[in-house]
């Protein structure tokens, strides 16, 4: 069990630890322990999502729910604006600062962050802004071991080529005048000691940047607002270009197995419109420029 907080459980914890002594009771009930469980369930009808979603909703208008479970509003994600990622990014150091750069621009998880190889960056000396804005890189360590790409900007790919050159072979040549065993590994993000960045470690490091910055949230909420820019800046296109399906294109650069798991930025978009068309150029421009 989790240590407590001074706000105490939160009601999906508290429904989840309910759900678990019911299953138990529900268990001991077939097995014939029990004549019957301390509870029941009721019909409760599940308010429906808006029109333009209704097509990607496929659960029932009424469901059976456990009368002991609490209730639970929607929790939406809320984008990060220009000024708290700028704040945000202030509080990192050295590789933990591009690593902020990648989940924000690409909206990679911590996994596949932590799971890039030097040999995954393209040599970006032959690629011009004009023609390659955006470079495409290859993922094999994702969710579900599903291979995707993802498109960071090239001023990006500059930067990530400075620090393998820069920083982390003055790191490595330190490392090595001190222990001539050591052999640098293949990961592209490494800790002080030469070893590859934990996600423990860049969780660690992202949460206690937002506590300094003064801001709400996990590193996860990295990749939530790369996903509601990335859909508004799409939606623009779209206006031009039909056949650009803005929720797809962002199922598919997130890795989402259904869409429907996208399907929910579409409201934050909606709520949030005008923070994110300041994010899109802040994303692809000056926060690779900083």
């Amino acid at each position: 069990m989790s240590a407590p907080t001074p706000r105490g459980p939160t009601r999906s914890t508290i429904n989840d630890r309910i759900r678990t002594v019911c299953r138990f009771y529900e268990w001991a009930r077939r097995r014939g322990w029990i004549g019957a469980a301390p509870f029941y369930f009721e019909d409760v009808r599940v308010s429906g999502k808006a029109p333009f979603l209704a097509h990607l909703d496929h659960r029932p208008g009424v469901v059976r729910a456990n009368v002991l479970t609490v209730s639970q509003s929607e929790a939406l994600p809320r984008p990060l604006r220009v000024a708290e990622l700028r704040c945000f990014l202030d509080q990192l150091r050295g590789p933990y600062r591009l690593i902020g750069e990648w989940a924000l621009a690409t909206g990679m998880r911590r996994k596949e962050l932590c799971g890039l190889v030097v040999g995954q960056i393209p040599n970006s000396a032959p690629l011009h802004m004009e023609t390659d804005p955006l470079v495409s890189v290859g993922l094999t360590v994702t969710k579900g071991d599903r291979p995707r790409v993802v498109y960071p900007p090239l001023r990006l790919i500059d930067r990530t080529g400075w620090y393998i050159g820069e920083d982390r072979a003055a790191l490595i040549k330190r490392l090595r005048r001190g222990d001539l065993a050591y052999r640098a590994p293949a990961s592209l993000f490494l800790n002080a000691h030469g070893a590859p960045i934990s996600r423990a470690r860049l969780t660690a490091v992202f949460t206690k940047a937002f506590v300094a910055a003064g801001l709400k949230g996990s590193p996860h909420r990295l990749r939530h607002t790369f996903a509601m820019t990335m859909l508004t800046a799409l939606q623009a296109r779209a206006q031009e270009n039909p056949l650009i399906n803005p929720l797809k294109v962002v199922q598919l650069l997130l890795g989402h197995a259904s869409i429907q798991s996208t399907a929910i930025y579409l409201r934050c978009v909606e709520l949030h419109g005008r923070e994110l068309a300041e994010s899109i150029d802040y994303l692809y421009g000056a926060l690779i420029d900083a």
